[in-house]
């Protein structure tokens, strides 16, 4: 009987990350306040995009794929990955960031920075405790995203 009222915290915890979750990942903030890009943010006439401009294509891929995890289907071990993924594409992005995408980028970097800090020594055990605390970290992560999206159709139009 404890087991099965566990489980059910465990449940209710992960309906509350992902409702926290999926309206963040799903909307298109862009009344968020970001700035124009300057005349240098032009897209390179190669065709080919340039290095900041696809490590940046890189990272908005890999938060995409953080934002569609849910730990209660997927499991924790495809939270865990996403997570490696984010953090491999966000550190290439803030190496190679171009003065308009750096803002951008820093604002992922400090909220995944939240992520990593709340999910830190997550277990199957420690799920219900640290819920609340990955679900915000994942709506701030998910914010910051939305931001970096935005700015990132405006520097780099081709991504």
């Amino acid at each position: 009987m404890l087991r099965t009222g566990v489980r059910r915290s465990v449940v209710a915890a992960l309906a509350t990350v992902a409702l926290l979750v999926v309206p963040m990942a799903c909307s298109d903030s862009s009344t968020q306040g970001t700035t124009a890009p300057s005349p240098t943010a032009a897209p390179q006439a190669t065709g080919e995009p340039s290095a900041d401009c696809a490590a940046a294509t890189a990272l908005k891929s890999s938060l995409d794929t953080l934002m569609n995890v849910q730990p209660l289907q997927d499991g924790l071990t495809a939270l865990n990955t996403a997570m490696a993924g984010v953090k491999t594409s966000l550190d290439a992005a803030a190496a190679s960031a171009s003065a308009n995408l750096q803002p951008a980028v820093e604002g992922v970097k400090t909220a995944f920075s939240g992520l990593e800090t709340a999910a830190s020594g997550l277990t199957a055990d420690t799920l219900r405790e640290k819920a609340p605390a990955i679900g915000t970290a994942l709506a701030q992560v998910g914010t910051a995203a939305s931001s970096f999206a935005t700015t990132l159709k405006q520097s780099c139009p081709a991504s």
